[in-house]
């Protein structure tokens, strides 16, 4: 069996509630060339009764269920992991969890862009209990051939992270370390795609986050919870610093690692040492400017970034 142009991951975990709207979007667009694989973390709830009934109905949904509770970030790459191999000519793209693949998100790999490493969506809709309620964007477009350019620019730029659902190459994205097993790790495997490739953001909106007092980010806030659920049953293996100080030194060890050139290693490194650094320096500059504003009674005007936003 031919393998199709795009493997669409689905991660889920006790999902029963929004999961028959998220697969019926999926499989009714109008892009037919894909499959859906379901990656089950263990789930105790009806996931696997509303997984196996829509798979009976399309050929194109594989629901794999896990015997245990693997945690989030290996729950994704498992996705990634159960994608079909085979051979066919043409580009081999895989996409985590986004609402629809359109022909545009295709075209740059289509027109032979080798260096693409992922199509990212240029707006994404929020949603609160089905209501669209805002556009955001984490403007990583860069299409520049030094890989250390194209990380400073996802570093200064990212902030939503919602790329990490964009449509990438599959012989790209397994050049990468996938998700680390600890929190914010997307950060990490972003800029490892940032260094093997341009990002490529489109105008449409692709993606839907519903946001909700069950989302997995709102009910697990704390370090301990985030951790065990990236890594269940793992806490004590995590390095004793703060989350941040762990992504950072993880984006070293990529920048050391990814880049094929010595060059673009040296040049990688010294980026994400600086620029994550700066970064919240400068967040907390603005921190506390807006807690200046707020006793002065006065507003902030807007900043360039957010002029420019329709």
């Amino acid at each position: 069996m031919a393998r199709p142009e795009v493997s669409d991951g689905l991660p889920v975990y006790n999902g029963e509630k929004y999961l028959p709207n998220t697969l019926k979007r999926l499989l009714a667009q109008d892009f037919e060339d894909f499959e859906l694989i379901v990656s089950d973390n263990a789930s105790t709830d009806r996931t696997p009764d509303v997984c196996r009934r829509f798979a009976d109905r399309d050929p194109r949904l594989r629901y794999v269920r896990n015997e245990t509770n693997i945690g989030l970030a290996a729950n994704h790459n498992r996705t990634v992991q159960l994608s079909r191999d085979g051979s066919s000519s043409g580009p081999r793209t895989m996409t985590i969890f986004r609402d629809r693949c359109s022909p545009a998100s295709l075209a740059p790999s289509r027109k032979g862009r080798r260096p693409s490493a992922s199509c990212a969506r240029n707006a994404s809709t929020s949603t609160s209990v089905g209501t669209s309620w805002a556009w955001t964007s984490d403007g990583v477009d860069k299409d520049d051939p030094w890989p250390h350019k194209r990380l400073a620019h996802l570093l200064r730029n990212v902030h939503m992270y919602n790329s990490a659902y964009g449509l990438i190459r599959l012989d790209v994205l397994r050049r990468t370390q996938l998700h680390g097993l600890y929190p914010m790790s997307d950060h990490v495997l972003l800029s490892e795609l940032a260094m093997l490739g341009v990002f490529v953001e489109l105008p449409d909106s692709l993606l839907r986050i519903r946001r909700h007092p069950g989302r997995t980010f709102t009910a697990n806030k704390s370090v301990k919870a985030l951790r065990e659920l990236f890594a269940p049953g793992k806490e004590r293996r995590f390095p004793p610093i703060s989350m941040w100080m762990h992504v950072v030194t993880e984006l070293v060890r990529s920048a050391a690692l990814i880049p094929p050139k010595p060059r673009d290693k040296v040049l990688g490194t010294a980026v994400a040492l600086v620029v994550p650094q700066w970064r919240s320096f400068r967040n907390v500059g603005g921190r506390q400017k807006q807690k200046l504003y707020k006793v002065l009674g006065s507003t902030p005007s807007p900043s360039r970034k957010e002029a420019k936003r329709p």
